[in-house]
């Protein structure tokens, strides 16, 4: 029994390798030269040559694996980035209504991922919009960026646009998983038609089950591919926008005036905590210092005392 799913296992993957050969051939001698070009046109290549994925596609693991064929050409995910400059009054309102124009599309066409802004009422407030949408709306919202952006007296600042090439990786994935369905078949009929001992079975069993845990895995693995190709990642950055007149502009001068005198304070109070750590330290110093020149002039003083004259011989009288 061991042998038949040792046999098994080893046609299984015998197998995926031939698939992924041929699959890779085929894709190559279908696209050869056409990298190039293609990046080139990133910008206006908005339009994918992909079906979307439904929720009922997404939810049914045991669905028919996605691969590209002739004529589909490169699965390619973007993402796109746009900074708005914006009066910090209008900003609040401006995201609402990029947000309102997504959630209005419907998610099949557009959904938030997150939304959020801090600093509300101040000068200097920022705030973000992550959206996922499908090319066309992607599309429409751009050509309409800016003409939208001059009701709330903002402007786009700035605008990039990134890509990634999926292909090769839906390719190896989709075969993957077929491969791995149809081992798990063989392994289900081995498991029906040939019944053993109880250890043989439950070997088999096991076996089973970590295919179809792999089977779970990599399905989940393509449709978040998938969804990256069929769904854009649609950045928007909003920053405080200012007149030149206005007095915000000015502010981080008045800031840096108005801190010139807290930077001396606390300067000063930095000597003052070193003068008061260190004085008891010289004090003490000081008064090591003294008493040891003071002994050292006493010894001098008594050294000149015990000494005796320069020249002293003895002189006799006759």
């Amino acid at each position: 029994m061991k042998a038949w799913i040792a046999l098994v296992t080893a046609v299984g993957l015998l197998s995926v390798g031939c698939q992924r050969a041929d699959r890779a051939q085929s894709f190559s001698s279908d696209n050869e030269g056409s990298s190039a070009a293609e990046f080139k046109q990133l910008e206006a290549a908005e339009p994918r040559m992909l079906p979307s994925v439904s929720a009922g596609e997404a939810a049914d693991p045991d669905g028919p694996p996605v691969s590209p064929g002739e004529g589909q050409g490169r699965l390619i995910a973007y993402a796109y980035a746009f900074g708005i400059a914006v009066p910090t009054g209008q900003m609040e309102e401006l995201l609402d209504a990029h947000r309102g124009a997504c959630e209005a599309a419907g998610p099949e066409q557009c959904f938030v991922v997150s939304s959020s802004i801090t600093g509300l009422g101040e000068d200097y407030a920022s705030g973000s919009l992550e959206l996922r949408a499908s090319s066309g709306w992607v599309s429409g919202f751009r050509s309409g960026l800016e003409d939208g952006l001059e009701p709330f007296d903002a402007k786009l600042d700035s605008s990039q646009t990134s890509s990634e090439d999926l292909t090769v990786q839906i390719i190896d994935t989709s075969v993957r998983l077929e491969t791995n369905r149809s081992l798990r078949s063989r392994l289900q009929g081995l498991l029906r038609d040939r019944p053993g001992k109880l250890g043989d079975l439950l070997e088999i069993e096991r076996e089973l089950a970590r295919v179809q845990a792999e089977i779970d895995s990599t399905q989940s693995v393509l449709n978040a591919m998938r969804a990256r190709v069929s769904m854009s990642s649609l950045t928007l950055s909003y920053q405080p926008r200012f007149s030149p007149v206005s007095g915000s502009v000015w502010r981080p001068l008045a800031e840096a005036v108005s801190g010139i005198i807290p930077s001396l304070v606390v300067s000063l109070a930095g000597v003052v905590t070193f003068i008061a750590g260190a004085l008891p330290w010289v004090i003490a110093l000081g008064v090591l210092a003294w008493g040891g020149w003071a002994l050292l002039g006493r010894l001098r003083r008594r050294n000149k005392k015990q000494a005796p004259p320069s020249g002293g011989g003895t002189t006799r009288s006759f």
